[in-house]
């Protein structure tokens, strides 16, 4: 074989294999190109490649819920959206805390000792409400079998709100944003604030840390977002709802959607959420339907859904989730922002960036609050 016929079979080998290379990015494109067009279809805000991350109590399932070691590690984990729920103190200030009351399960006096009674949170000011140790889920209790991973952080107050906005405000910037539930019971009025009330000292907070921009207010007591709305219609509003409390049917009084009954809706919650003037509609995840998805996103309403461990016996049900992927819904409040991070990533799907924070940091913001 001379050297002429070698070289040439040299070129012809090598052409196959750039041919090939060619083919396989070619094939690699399109198969990304189709999970994009997967995005479009199924995200409820077109083009963004997302299916928005909310860290439910800032991801109660790595870090003792609402508290300020667990908002550092949402905010590193990377989420759209840092949930809190809010109380309010005797001497009206606005704190980060899921309870009516002090939660037993979660709760050690200034002494180590774990509370037994459960304490009105609205009883008590600031100072002394602070005093109080909610870094460590008690050992051995239902509630802490839902979350066997949460890492303790002992000595770990209870935070204001304005706090953890100013925090996640200097380390992300306006790239993360606030979802605020006003925890109001209309079966339990004395144990909060109004929803006048409530609405009134949220709306200046918001207003005075400009943060109305990426905020979401959403509330089970229906009449927090009404009176929040009546001071300004543009501040976004998200409607939560479980068919434990909406029952859905003849019987419902309207006491949890301000009094709107299912029945004046064709039984429709997203037309009552619609016809309040709702930017969102934020059902349980057991309970959303197909047929109640598309109808939610006919009439322009973004869908998060939301877990319950308590309900589901586990903090993420990884089943339903893939389900409701598939549905179409634009979000989720979770526990375990980890773990939904891991299944959008591997089905395509673009996620929210970490942010850096130095423990020098942490610790001067601290002693400065």
């Amino acid at each position: 074989m001379d050297n002429v016929t070698v070289k040439k079979r040299r070129t012809v080998s090598t052409n196959m294999r750039v041919c090939c290379l060619l083919c396989l990015a070619f094939h690699i494109m399109s198969c990304l190109n189709a999970q994009a067009n997967d995005v479009v279809r199924y995200n409820g805000i077109p083009g963004s490649g997302r299916i928005e991350i909310y860290a439910h109590r800032a991801g109660r399932g790595l870090m003792p819920e609402q508290t300020l070691p667990a908002y550092v590690a949402a905010l590193r984990l990377g989420v759209d959206y840092v949930d809190m729920d809010i109380g309010m103190t005797k001497d009206g200030v606005l704190v980060i805390t899921h309870d009516l009351t002090l939660n037993p399960d979660l709760t050690r006096d200034q002494n180590g000792r774990w509370i037994t009674d459960r304490i009105p949170i609205k009883s008590l000011t600031l100072q002394e409400l602070q005093k109080y140790d909610v870094g460590r889920l008690k050992p051995g209790t239902q509630y802490a079998s839902y979350f066997p991973y949460q890492r303790p952080v002992d000595l770990t107050p209870v935070p204001t709100l304005r706090e953890i906005v100013r925090f996640v405000k200097k380390i992300a910037g306006d790239k993360v944003g606030f979802q605020i539930e006003i925890k109001n019971d209309p079966t339990q009025p004395g144990l909060t604030a109004s929803p006048k009330d409530f609405a009134q000292a949220l709306y200046q907070l918001i207003t005075e840390e400009d943060i109305g921009d990426r905020t979401e207010i959403h509330a089970f007591d229906w009449r927090c977002l009404i009176e929040l709305n009546k001071l300004d219609k543009n501040i976004k509003t998200a409607y939560l709802s479980d068919h434990t409390t909406e029952v859905m049917d003849d019987t419902e009084k309207g006491t949890w959607t301000a009094g709107l009954l299912p029945k004046d809706y064709g039984y429709s919650l997203p037309k009552m959420v619609k016809h309040l003037g709702g930017c969102c509609w934020e059902p349980f995840e057991m309970d959303l339907t197909k047929s109640d998805l598309d109808e939610a996103h006919r009439l322009g309403l973004k869908v998060v859904v939301w877990g319950w461990p308590e309900k589901e016996g586990t903090e993420f049900n990884y089943a339903q989730i893939e389900k409701l992927i598939d549905l179409g819904v634009d979000g989720f409040i979770t526990d375990r922002p980890d773990i939904l991070r891991g299944i959008l990533v591997t089905r395509g799907w673009n996620l929210p960036n970490g942010f850096e924070i130095q423990r020098d940091l942490l610790r001067t913001y601290s002693k400065d609050n």
